[in-house]
């Protein structure tokens, strides 16, 4: 008798459609996840209805191990929907698409308790498990039950938790512009009432969860009052408990005031204004626009004082006028130099368009694909110590990564791999909640499918997506890189000289450009991408191992090297009393733990460095990629 459906899990990153065909090598297979402790992760299956299907509901028993249990609590199943694109990102080739518009794309993970599936359809469910930090490393097995009036099945869940924790402030910095008025709108509530807040508090709080730290302040919430001397009052009530909630919920490491000015002719233009600012007559209640230049030096002032009187200074940066191009960049500095005048404290942060900022904008947050195209200007500011960020929007396209919708979902989470291989200390998106009429259809016709927002209004809250889980995997990602980069410096410490002068933490690079070799040529394979993930909790734990030893290698293993033939020198440092062999080789030791050699590679293309004392042994490898035409 033919199963009323079937259960099947997906690839990593991979998207299931309703027209997906189980792969027969994956039905009734497990569902397997391997993550640090203090993460999120998570993976689709499918339910592929042999007949039409019924009130299907999804549950999930609690995970054990020999010793510790994940519960359920910790751990999410859910629906995921679908939204409707019309049209594909331009400029993009197939070959870097997911699926030809126009076309349905799984991303909304909804809110709802059951549905019903037709026949000869796909439902693709995500199931998200949450690793508390005190959870045992090791093996975790549970199941992943679905019930439907024509009968009942599951999956196994098998989660691997690796001994390592992730720590709960990122370090990379993450910022994705919202609006609140979408949201009271979508929620029906209105704007800062009592149950605005209530919700608003969901939004952030998903925000954090994924990653976000850093979050837009709209200075019109400051509210301006104007007495009958004409003097300008500020009201900040509204402002601090916006803050105040970001801070306590979002675990905020900064916020950003938003734009003082605007381009005076659109997007493009050569002169740069400053916005207009409603203003009540606090004699009549009369609301009147008065000019920036009017409003901004008692307000940026006083602003400034506040921010100091909160404890917030420190975290704040504001914005002078969006992407600022070479045309306005004059107007743009102008307008840059009255704001720190009347501010001096305050940090300078903008989206731009054009390269030459020094001395008028401390972060810099330039599109990935400029940055790419003008790397050697932006390089030099990085230098000079101005903090650099990059933004993606509706750019760039094409071999570049990106969050739309009809993108591979490798080429969200391979941002922040990016973050990590150019040194970019943050990310910004403007696009977490803009979306036009109806957030879960027809997008693509103005903008590319998906710019407009990551995330979706559900029943009680914000619904996460496909895409934000992916994008939270890649800051994820980036934490594991740091971890390793910390893990060596720990070492470091404890050989003493002369390892602290040698720099081997960057061997976290060596390991990250393996993924992304530049900002266009990145593996488009998740496996390679888990792989090298694989190979970091691996090099964290050896290092962990006695006998502790760091070493380096010139050329480094990411570097693709031509037959010639080939002379690697190896640099190390190791315990006192150690005996090192490389490729079978005996070096010798100085009585300070340094060694160094020059080896060619063994027939697997590989250096082995083994190091060893007393009972102990530890083992190195370094594997290179060879071209011999």
């Amino acid at each position: 008798m033919t199963s009323p459906f079937l259960l099947w899990p997906a690839k990593p990153l991979e998207r299931i459609y309703r027209d997906s065909i189980p792969p027969k090598d994956r039905i009734g297979k497990p569902v397997v996840i391997s993550c640090a402790k203090n993460e999120f992760e998570g993976c689709l299956f499918g339910i592929t209805a042999n007949i039409d299907l019924h009130n299907v509901t999804l549950s999930v028993t609690d995970l054990e191990s020999n010793n510790g249990t994940i519960r359920k609590e910790n751990i999410k199943v859910n629906f995921v929907g679908f939204v409707h694109i019309v049209k594909n990102t331009p400029d993009t080739p197939a070959s870097e698409l997911d699926r030809l518009a126009p076309c349905d794309i799984p991303d909304p993970i909804l809110d709802v308790d059951s549905m019903d599936i037709p026949a000869g359809e796909t439902q693709p469910c995500w199931i998200l498990v949450y690793v508390p930090k005190d959870t045992p490393s090791g093996k975790y097995r549970g199941k992943i039950i679905v019930n439907t009036s024509e009968g009942s099945d599951s999956l196994d869940l098998v989660v691997r938790v690796y001994p390592i924790v992730l720590p709960d402030r990122k370090h990379l910095l993450v910022t994705n512009w919202f609006d609140v008025e979408r949201i009271a709108k979508a929620h029906k509530v209105k704007l800062w009432s009592e149950e605005f807040w209530k919700i608003f508090k969901k939004w952030i709080k998903l925000m954090a969860e994924h990653g976000q730290n850093v979050f837009l302040v709209p200075i019109h919430i400051i509210r301006i009052y104007s007495d009958k001397s004409g003097t300008f009052l500020f009201d900040f009530s509204i402002f601090d408990k916006y803050v105040e909630l970001l801070f306590n919920v979002g675990k905020a490491k900064r916020i950003e005031i938003s734009h003082v000015a605007q381009h005076e002719k659109g997007w493009g233009s050569r002169t740069v204004v400053f916005k207009k600012f409603r203003v009540v007559k606090k004699c009549s209640g009369e609301t009147i626009e008065v000019p920036g230049e009017k409003i901004l030096p008692h307000l940026l002032s006083t602003l400034e004082k506040h921010l100091e009187e909160k404890g917030w200074l420190d975290k704040a940066m504001i914005h002078i006028c969006d992407e600022p191009t070479e045309d306005s960049i004059d107007s743009w500095k102008s307008i840059s130099g009255l704001v720190h005048e009347w501010a001096p404290r305050l940090v300078r942060v903008d989206a731009i368009e054009a390269t030459g900022f020094e001395g008028y904008l401390e972060v810099w947050v330039p599109t990935l694909h400029h940055f790419n195209d003008w790397y050697r200007e932006y390089k030099k500011a990085m230098e000079k110590g101005y903090e650099m960020w990059f933004y993606t929007c509706c750019n760039p396209r094409g071999l570049y990564p990106n969050r739309f919708l009809d993108y591979p979902l490798i080429k969200i989470r391979i941002l922040h791999w990016i973050n990590y291989a150019y040194n970019l200390k943050g990310y910004l998106h403007w696009g977490l909640n803009w979306w036009r009429d109806n957030p879960f259809d027809g997008l693509g016709r103005d903008l590319p499918p998906g710019d407009t927002h990551i995330v979706y209004p559900g029943r009680e809250g914000p619904l996460s997506s496909l895409r934000f889980e992916a994008m939270r995997d890649g800051i994820e990602d980036y934490e594991y890189l740091k971890l390793l980069e910390e893990e060596i410096k720990k070492v470091k410490e404890k050989l003493g000289d002369p390892a602290r002068k040698i720099p081997f933490e960057q061997r976290a690079q060596e390991l990250c450009r393996k993924v992304v070799q530049s900002i266009t040529d990145y593996t488009r394979d998740p496996e390679k991408l888990l792989e090298v993930r694989e190979l970091i909790v691996k090099e964290i734990i050896t290092l962990r191992e006695r006998p502790l030893a760091l070493i380096m290698t010139d050329p480094p293993e990411d570097k693709v090297l031509t037959y010639g033939p080939i002379m690697i020198i190896v640099r190390g440092v190791c315990e006192k009393g150690c005996q090192v062999t490389v490729n079978n080789k005996q070096v010798i030791v100085k009585q300070n733990g340094y060694f160094s050699t020059w080896t060619g590679l063994d027939k697997h293309n590989r250096v082995v460095v083994v190091i060893s004392k007393n009972s102990k042994k530890k083992v190195l490898v370094r594997q290179f990629t060879v071209r011999y035409k």
